[in-house]
């Protein structure tokens, strides 16, 4: 996936020491890992309301290209 292309994980994702991200979620591919993973910038809902950015790293396998 190139970067810029707008995603949407297909499943559970991160936790650990990366925050977590949950299914369904909306992102776009914002660079690539010398490993191969994909770095996500996800919008998600926000802790106090609003919404909030998390970068995570995941394989191609875990987002889906949005149409």
């Amino acid at each position: 996936m190139d970067i810029g292309t707008k995603v949407k994980a297909v499943r559970e994702l991160g936790g650990g020491l990366n925050q977590a991200v949950p299914e369904g979620a909306r992102g776009v591919v914002v660079g690539r890992q010398f490993d191969g993973r994909l770095e996500v910038a996800f919008t998600l809902p926000g802790l106090l309301g609003g919404t909030r950015s998390v970068t995570v790293p995941v394989a191609a396998a875990d987002v889906a290209a949005e149409k």
